[in-house]
């Protein structure tokens, strides 16, 4: 079918030149049946069984798009001035999950981090923010940390609308102490722990960090003076030196 669509364009379009690509899931695995389109043209075909395509297309600047129900919709720029066969990168095509959150990206899989409040306490001088509930647990085997530290690629996913609210980390103390705000000075007691954050689309988002043991707090939003009750994602990374057998 793939190849009956391109040679159907060639009869129809002068110049013609020919991109050629893969797509995969964000397990690296071929992804079937996604329909790659040149916008404003009829150039259009599916990607086959070994998720490979074939498109034909017109010199200039080309966005081509990769759409396939379940998945977040791709698109790819590209400006060419001649006609040839272009070999594309790679694309990868991230499936939804079952439902909105965030996610660790595994080898197979996602697992999901389990929503969890948080509460406020105020004295004199300070708010102090806690955790509640317990925290999912990521368990690994001791190779897969590199100088004590492990990373991590997450999938944060909003089903219902667009990612809009940030999202913040935040280290963990004892006690399950999220951090705390001096009133005088405004200065926190713990500071925010960096993530490099990628936007997929409007509803997918992929965040790289690299975390050593420990439990940590996704906030949705912000901690300000005035929060009192908030929600957020509570997770844990366990030493791999306390466990007695390699998890996942």
């Amino acid at each position: 079918m793939v190849f009956a669509v391109t040679f159907f364009c060639s009869t129809s379009y002068s110049r013609q030149g020919t991109l050629t690509g893969l797509v995969v899931d964000g397990f690296d695995k071929a992804v079937k049946d996604v329909d790659v389109k040149i916008k404003g043209t009829e150039f259009a075909v599916k990607t086959d069984e070994k998720g490979q395509y074939s498109i034909g297309y017109k010199p200039g600047k080309i966005v081509v798009s990769f759409r396939k129900k379940g998945y977040a919709r791709q698109t790819s720029s590209l400006n060419i001035r001649e006609t040839a066969v272009v070999p594309v990168p790679k694309l990868t095509l991230w499936e939804y999950p079952e439902s909105g959150g965030v996610f660790l990206i595994r080898m197979e899989d996602y697992k999901k981090f389990e929503y969890a409040s948080f509460n406020s306490e105020r004295d004199d001088n300070s708010i102090s923010f806690y955790a509640k509930g317990e925290p999912t647990k990521i368990e690994c085997p001791e190779d897969a940390f590199v100088e004590g530290r492990l990373g991590l690629m997450l999938l944060d996913y909003s089903k219902e609308e667009p990612v809009v609210v940030g999202k913040n980390l935040y280290r963990v103390t004892d006690n399950n102490l999220i951090g705390n705000i001096v009133f005088k000075s405004g200065d926190w007691a713990i500071e925010k722990v960096g993530d490099e954050y990628s936007e997929v689309s409007s509803r997918v988002g992929i965040h790289y960090i690299t975390l050593e043991p420990g439990k940590y707090y996704y906030c949705i939003g912000q901690l300000t003076l005035r929060s009192k009750l908030g929600f957020g994602y509570y997770f844990e990374i366990v030493d791999p030196g306390s466990l007695d057998k390699s998890g996942t």
